[in-house]
């Protein structure tokens, strides 16, 4: 999602959050010997943990896997950096562990504009994706919406995505429709 608000050329922030088993590093081939963890601790200074992957898409990887990640997320200073980067950026995306992993993405949510819960056909149902959106508006969060990654249409024949292909096969289309949601006040 990050690479395609970027492409549009919008200035985006992806910030992994996941600092229990992060991969932003790995996706996009970057070290994660200095990040957010680092920065979150007074060790490295913004500038020095962010890491420029285009013109339009900075990466700040999670850093050096702490003992007790909530602490450093529920922090003042996690408030002030979204804050800091929300001033300098078009969008910036958090990425997160799983609700089923910590509590970081509600704790994290409370700081940001919304939250996008993200899926995966065969590894969530709908009933559990329901349970989590419900779970996310009972702690006050702003809930935007529901990403599904991974969809293979040749595997979804009767799937409301193969039925909805002819309304969002353009992914323009589906972008605008993400941003218009992201970008509402």
């Amino acid at each position: 999602l990050a690479a395609v608000i970027a492409q549009r050329g919008s200035k985006v922030l992806l910030i992994d959050a996941d600092l229990h088993k992060p991969v932003q590093h790995r996706i996009w081939d970057l070290s994660n010997e200095v990040g957010l963890s680092n920065m979150l601790v007074n060790q490295v200074e913004l500038r020095d943990a962010i890491k420029p992957v285009s013109e339009t898409l900075d990466v700040l990887t999670s850093g050096v896997v702490p003992p007790n990640p909530a602490v450093l997320l529920d922090s003042e200073r996690m408030a002030s950096l979204i804050n800091h980067v929300a001033s300098r950026y078009d969008f910036v995306i958090i990425d997160t562990p799983s609700l089923n992993v910590a509590a970081d993405a509600p704790i994290l949510g409370k700081m940001t504009d919304g939250v996008l819960l993200v899926s995966r056909p065969g590894v969530v149902d709908s009933g559990s994706a329901a349970f989590a959106k419900g779970l996310l508006e009972q702690s006050g969060q702003t809930v935007l919406g529901l990403v599904v990654n991974g969809v293979i249409p040749d595997n979804e024949p009767n799937s409301y995505y193969y039925f909805s292909q002819e309304y969002i096969s353009d992914e323009s289309v589906a972008l605008n429709r993400i941003l218009d949601v992201a970008s509402y006040e």
